[in-house]
């Protein structure tokens, strides 16, 4: 449909609803003369926003302490001859970001099928073609699939494709049960790997994709009539943690679809405004990280005066609006979740803000870290693992105009001292369904070169919500030079064992002394130069329950170690760490030789049975 030039300014007033206060709309510090539209979060917290219906794209990159509101904008290559607006995109597994068709081009509707790939490693642009017998991909819906495909519903039929990311190239269409055309249907992923989508032609009706047999089945009745009947609009599709669907309508009405048991119930209406009937007819929507979803209403399609919503499951209620609200309309809006926790709101203007709500999350929906590397070098990579690494939800929504979900993983590493934010570039995730609950799932990710060396913390965010940070060093570390087990009988490994994540462990048993159950492995490690600000050593290892690790350096001045750091082992690998920025000399003695010990004791009141010291990293950095 187009809608450039259907604005009509409609003076916006109060809901006869209660409004919510607490919440918060902040403008970015600065932004470029653009229309921004489309923003979407790249795998390394960097974030794409195109001119909309331009062939000039942009990049927010968040300042050294993590914020985007104080970020910096840079412009990338343009993509000639492609300028689109309302079309279907995503950011795949390796990160690149695919966009396709185009309901306009350079401002001239027509429903194109051009189609670009961004690269940001390369920072280039390339050709991919589109579907077999696509000819025209204006309004096309699409989800990333938890296996890492793509699917995309043609605008003009009922036909599906997948697109490969590994080819960069399109499967050949299928329809498989579709009951009606895809034109104007959003698509919502579900926490059993479906999809959801709600009919825009044979309404009330909904539909499932199976994403593991690719065809399509009944859903049932949505209720309410979510359809605008003069425009075939519908609204966005949020799912939240509770595995509801709140599916807002293009229509005043509104249907929540619960995953679990399958159902329907109909939801609240939107009220009416001065300027008229409240709708979210191609509208956008996000989920908060406290589990309510946001929505943008218009009083009819395309009309000026915009009120925004929160759900929380069981109320609609009004919240406070922007400056712009009485002129803008709500389908130029889109949301975006940062990792910050705060969402980016763009509206087709120079104008860009940051939103933040009330309301706290529950404890259980935040990723988790249980494997990662205690020590990371610049450039490299690493894999991590943990639980909710994709979320609860999407979390951005508008419908089939429109995709920038975040339910995949980031990787930020934090300096312990400088407390500068460095985002790790994340690839190729285990998969991309949502809630996963206990199930273990992990993500591939490569340091930046830049980030600062020393103690660290790493932390997976996904939707906004952060781990619990990990402790960690970032190299590069000093390789050990000799390896010797105190206390203990040496069972296998070797000195390059304790040097790097390499999957073997260097094994020592403890015995019994008047400290009680202990062992030792001491690293010796040679500095390159003596001018070193500080000195520290970290180590990874895994002993029984009740085992308190520590790591010492040894003090060539006083002869003795001195312990850095102590804490309890737990039942999988620990990093331990510490340094010491004073008296740097003293620990570093003839030859630069810097001494570092691994250490395993449980009191003799506690436990005399031995127990088996693991270490699968010690490392000294300096």
């Amino acid at each position: 449909m187009n809608r450039k030039n259907s604005v009509a300014l409609i003076a916006s007033s109060l809901m006869l609803v209660a409004v919510a206060y607490g919440q918060t709309w902040t403008p970015l510090a600065k932004t470029p003369n653009i229309s921004a539209y489309n923003p979407t979060l790249l795998t390394d917290g960097r974030v794409l926003v195109q001119d909309g219906d331009n062939f000039d794209w942009w990049i927010l990159t968040p300042n050294i302490n993590g914020s985007y509101l104080n970020g910096t904008w840079s412009s990338i290559p343009t993509t000639p001859g492609f300028g689109p607006l309302y079309y279907a995109s995503q950011v795949l597994p390796d990160g690149r970001f695919l966009a396709i068709g185009g309901e306009y081009n350079f401002g001239t509707i027509g429903w194109f099928n051009q189609g670009n790939i961004y690269d940001p490693q390369k920072n280039t642009w390339s050709p991919v073609n589109a579907p077999s017998g696509w000819n025209q991909m204006g309004d096309t819906g699409c989800i990333m699939l938890p296996q890492g495909l793509v699917l995309v519903a043609d605008p003009l039929s009922n036909q599906c494709v997948l697109f490969n990311p590994a080819s960069s190239s399109f499967g050949a269409p299928f329809v498989n049960g579709k009951a009606d055309g895809n034109d104007e249907e959003g698509l919502c992923l579900l926490p059993s790997g479906n999809v959801l989508t709600v009919d825009a032609v044979n309404t009330p009706n909904s539909e499932i994709f199976n994403s593991t047999t690719l065809q399509w089945s009944g859903a049932g009745s949505t209720i309410n009539n979510l359809v605008q009947a003069s425009t075939e609009e519908i609204g966005p599709m949020v799912l939240r943690p509770d595995g509801t669907v709140i599916c807002f309508g293009g229509s005043q009405h509104n249907s929540i679809y619960n995953s679990v048991t399958k159902t329907w119930t109909a939801g609240p209406d939107f009220p009416t405004s001065s300027g008229g009937q409240l709708d979210c007819a191609d509208a956008p929507a996000c989920l908060l990280p406290s589990g309510k979803v946001i929505c943008e209403t218009s009083p009819g399609f395309a009309q000026a005066g915009v009120e925004f919503f929160e759900w929380n499951g069981t109320t609609l209620t009004q919240v406070p609006g922007l400056p712009t609200s009485a002129g803008d309309t709500s389908f130029t809006g889109n949301f975006l979740t940062l990792p910050t926790g705060e969402l980016l709101f763009t509206n087709q203007s120079p104008n860009m803000y940051t939103y933040v709500s009330t309301g706290t999350p529950d404890p259980s929906w935040y990723p988790a870290i249980t494997a990662t590397p205690s020590s990371v070098d610049p450039g490299s990579s690493y894999i991590i693992s943990g639980t909710q690494f994709n979320g609860m939800s999407g979390a951005s929504a508008y419908g089939d105009d429109q995709q920038n979900q975040t339910n995949w993983p980031l990787v930020r590493i934090t300096n312990t001292k400088s407390k500068h934010v460095f985002y790790c570039r994340a690839f190729s995730p285990s998969t991309y369904a949502v809630q996963t609950g206990s199930k273990i799932v992990s993500t591939n990710f490569q340091v930046p070169t830049a980030t600062e060396l020393g103690p660290s913390t790493i932390q997976v965010v996904t939707n906004g919500l952060a781990s619990a940070p990990v402790n960690i060093i970032v190299g590069p570390p000093v390789k050990a030079s000799t390896v010797v087990v105190y206390q203990g009988k040496y069972l296998s490994g070797s000195k390059t064992d304790v040097a790097a994540v390499d999957g073997k462990t260097y094994n020592a048993q403890s015995v019994m002394t008047s400290a009680g159950q202990t062992v030792s492995i001491e690293a010796d490690f040679f500095l390159s130069s003596n001018q070193v600000s500080s000195v520290g050593v970290s180590a990874s290892g895994a002993a029984a329950s009740g085992v308190t690790g520590q790591v010492y350096l040894y003090d060539f001045v006083a002869k003795t170690f001195v312990v850095l750091n102590a804490t309890p082992f737990g039942k999988n690998q620990t990093a331990i760490s510490g340094s010491s920025s004073t008296n740097v000399s003293r620990f570093i003695g003839p030859g630069n030789e810097v001494r570092a010990i691994l250490r395993g004791i449980v009191p003799p009141h506690i436990s005399t049975v031995p127990f088996t010291l693991k270490a699968d990293l010690i490392q000294v950095y300096a």
